[in-house]
């Protein structure tokens, strides 16, 4: 039985992550930083994660706050649009380093055909008509008004005298990729999500190894809405200045860690494959 499905499918119950912007602070140059940011972005979108949460820790700085949240869109947007949507700045001079994501709507199609989907960028509205942006496809007409500057998902309506009719659509059940936000304080984070019924876990290894504790993390997000798990940063572990009793569980998933350190972007590959393992939030 094969297990790869090819579009990926949406998630059942939502997949939250929450790191702080001092990630990049050990990285000393620009590329590296960019580096770092697509390491994250690509495990971000192989374990179909719906929201990238980052959050300021002590050691995070505004310009490394900013400068993350900016790759992480950059890198989830299709890249037929990215030069619509993100003209080249001075913080994009280094995106060439970013892996691809590869992600549902990236692949846009050869060939205009009625039916066709495709994210497209919106560059004008006049008349009752909004004129987007398709990448190597040219423009489409859409008659919605969707506000100039966004991102919208479209489907080929008709072809009239080579103009190509759109109309407002979605990618259904399809994973398309994640969502950055900017919420500063971690302990807000985890306010909104327990009050809405999320399992909230922090991954760190001063919790308890997840083989241990399995079978209570699978019962509990049974009955939750989605998970909500939080990392740290370089230097310092919310356990180290955040309440243990914020979280439903501590998990360690890299038990007798052969490194002094585990870096952010590996424990999100170590304790998202662990979770993983559980199938609940598949």
């Amino acid at each position: 039985m094969s297990y790869f499905k090819w579009p990926p499918p949406k998630r059942r119950k939502k997949l939250i992550i929450a790191f702080p912007g001092s990630v990049l602070v050990t990285e000393d140059t620009l590329e590296l930083k960019t580096i770092k940011a697509g390491l994250l972005g690509r495990s971000l979108a192989i374990f179909r994660v719906n929201e990238a949460l980052l959050f300021r820790d002590s050691d995070t700085t505004i310009r490394d706050l900013k400068l993350l949240r900016l790759l992480l869109k950059y890198m989830v947007t299709p890249p037929h649009i990215r030069r619509k949507a993100y003209p080249i700045t001075s913080d994009l001079s280094a995106v060439g380093l970013l892996p691809p994501l590869r992600l549902y709507p990236h692949d846009i199609p050869q060939n205009v055909e009625v039916g066709v989907k495709i994210d497209g960028y919106v560059e004008s509205c006049s008349g009752g008509e909004c004129k987007v942006y398709l990448g190597r496809i040219g423009y489409g007409i859409l008659r919605d008004y969707v506000k100039p500057g966004s991102i919208v998902t479209v489907e080929v309506k008709s072809i009239v005298n080579s103009k190509i009719i759109l109309q407002v659509s979605s990618w259904g059940d399809i994973y398309t990729g994640f969502r950055v936000k900017v919420i500063y304080k971690l302990e807000d984070i985890i306010n909104y999500y327990k009050s809405r019924s999320h399992t909230i876990i922090l991954s760190s290894k001063y919790g308890e190894w997840i083989g241990n504790i399995a079978n209570n993390i699978f019962a509990h997000l049974s009955g939750s809405r989605g998970a909500l798990i939080i990392f740290g940063g370089p230097y310092k572990c919310p356990y180290e200045y955040t309440s243990s009793d914020l979280y439903d569980f501590i998990i360690n998933t890299i038990p007798s860690q052969g490194t002094i350190s585990v870096r952010t972007e590996e424990a999100l590959i170590a304790t998202l494959s662990a979770l993983e393992n559980l199938s609940v939030l598949s």
